[in-house]
């Protein structure tokens, strides 16, 4: 854990915090987005999935 800290120190020192700052809220951003974009797909298919059946009951 305390090298984690390490490395995230050197990195800011080297770089410069906003670029460091970025860079993590980017990937934190893109994990989330990627959950985001898993749940619209599972919705979607299961929105299909009610419409088919509904389609069925009423024939």
């Amino acid at each position: 854990m305390g090298e984690d800290y390490q490395f995230l120190l050197s990195l800011i020192g080297n770089t410069g915090f906003p670029i460091v700052a970025f860079l993590l809220i980017f990937w934190k951003f893109d994990k989330s987005l990627g959950l985001l974009a898993e749940a619209v797909n599972n919705n979607t298919n299961a929105v299909q999935l009610l419409l088919q059946k509904e389609n069925h009951e009423n024939k």
